[in-house]
């Protein structure tokens, strides 16, 4: 704290002349003036920043510690019994239940980013069960599959997805579609169903969509009711399984046609009915409401 030698105004740090009478502001020699140092110590951040605290590093000491012991408490017991060789399995699954563990305490705990590892660590354990015969079969199914679930409830709550909802229900379709290509591909050899089947259904369930959101949107009340929403959404479902049995019954019988979807079909046009009455019913309210009031 300085103050000037003439006027005695208080000096800012660094000052190097008095702001009102402009006198020189000269320290002694051989000192400098060093910045001000708080009164009280100043908050720490927030707890979990910077890597991994106390806690968290202990329980993944334990973890680590408990998976050496098990590993080898298998293997050996495993060896002296004479089945080494069917080691492999039990081995590999307490490593990645280890490295699951781990990467739970160690990284982000968001939804998003463990969801995705869990996924990730699921499909490589499907992979490693199915290899330990040195072949890969089921797994080419399996794991997969998990990668369809992680698009249907992981991706969509990623920035990317939030930030362009159209673009990430494309990719969930288009990643389906991809799934079912394979899963056709790894039973029969070549796209036998998919062509036939898959294409035309998949082309049935986007037409729906397209139009109820097509409809929905072009109301003057943007605010559409949740029992339109149920409705539409019961009709989309009946039809598609509908055309799912009709594109069916033509692939196994050559010949197309309903075989047990009749029902849904026959529902599904009664709540399409209803829901054309419900909006032109609300759409001739609206006008003689809106006429009674300017005349």
């Amino acid at each position: 704290m300085a103050y000037c030698i003439r006027c005695g105004v208080k000096l800012a740090e660094g000052s190097k002349a008095c702001p009102l009478c402009q006198t020189p502001v000269q320290l002694p020699p051989d000192m400098e003036e060093g910045k001000a140092q708080p009164l009280f110590a100043q908050n720490l951040p927030p707890r979990g920043m910077g890597g991994v605290n106390k806690t968290r590093k202990g329980v993944i000491e334990l973890i680590l510690s408990l998976f050496v012991i098990s590993e080898l408490t298998v293997f050996l017991s495993m060896w002296l019994s004479g089945n080494g060789s069917q080691s492999f399995i039990p081995v590999f699954s307490i490593a990645m239940a280890s490295l699951s563990l781990i990467l739970a305490f160690s990284v982000k705990s968001s939804y998003t980013v463990q969801a995705t590892i869990q996924c990730i660590l699921i499909s490589i354990f499907l992979f490693g069960l199915d290899a330990a015969d040195l072949s890969l079969f089921w797994s080419l199914i399996a794991s997969p599959a998990i990668g369809v679930c992680w698009l249907f409830f992981v991706y969509p709550f990623t920035r990317k997805a939030i930030a362009k909802p159209k673009t990430a229900a494309a990719i969930c379709l288009l990643g389906s579609l991809v799934y079912l290509a394979c899963i056709n591909l790894v039973v029969n050899h070549s796209l036998t169903w998919f062509v036939p089947v898959t294409l035309p259904v998949s082309a049935t369930l986007l037409a729906l969509v397209a139009l109820f959101a097509l409809w929905f949107t072009k109301r003057k009340n943007k605010r559409i009711p949740l029992a339109d929403i149920v409705l539409a959404t019961l009709v989309i479902v009946f039809v598609t399984i509908a055309s799912l049995d009709y594109f069916l019954t033509g692939y196994q019988l050559g010949a197309f046609g309903l075989r047990w979807s009749t029902s849904l079909l026959s529902a599904s046009m009664v709540i399409l009915l209803f829901l054309i009455s419900v909006s032109v019913s609300r759409r001739v309210r609206r006008f003689f409401t809106s006429h009674n009031r300017h005349s």
